[in-house]
């Protein structure tokens, strides 16, 4: 038993997103936002982070929660995310190297999935509805694709106010 508790222990100091990963659950909302794209409501969107509350020093203990109100083909969410970062400034070789490895995580979603982003000092994790399905290994590229909704510079900057609680 003793020889159980040590290994686990073990395992959480090695894995610091493990441990924090499933924290975000119970975190309180920072804000809320819906995209819309016309008439139609493409997805909600919700920002958590441990004290409630948001400001750009905090990047190690955020999730932002996507419940999807369509159905999106993986490539489409591909091409979006690449379409976004293409407006960040993000050099093409970065990414395509970037999207590669989106590609061996994310799956096509259907209306009602919710995907979470849950980021950590090293990169972040993905997850589909409370299942983790993958993870970033790269804090760059975390903060990039967080920056898409919470960047001063995203092409949502009205999605950004009410997702900071700044709305």
């Amino acid at each position: 038993m003793r020889l159980l508790a040590i290994f686990t222990l073990l395992l959480l100091a090695v894995s610091p997103g493990l441990l924090a990963s499933g924290a975000w659950q119970s975190w309180p909302v920072v804000g809320e936002a819906t995209l819309k794209w016309g008439p139609w409501v493409i997805y909600d969107s919700q920002l958590r982070t441990p004290s409630g509350q948001y400001n750009a020093t905090m990047a190690n203990s955020v999730a932002l929660v996507i419940k999807y109100q369509r159905d999106i083909d993986k490539e489409d969410l591909l091409e979006a995310t690449d379409d976004q970062w293409q407006k960040q400034g993000v050099p093409t070789a970065k990414r395509q190297q970037w999207l590669m490895v989106l590609d061996t995580i994310w799956p096509s979603v259907r209306k009602g999935d919710r995907l979470i982003f849950v980021v950590h000092a090293n990169g972040g994790t993905f997850f589909r509805d409370n299942t983790v399905i993958g993870e970033v290994r790269d804090r760059e590229m975390a903060d990039a694709f967080l920056g898409i909704w919470l960047s001063p510079g995203t092409q949502y900057p009205e999605l950004r106010k009410r997702l900071i609680g700044r709305v």
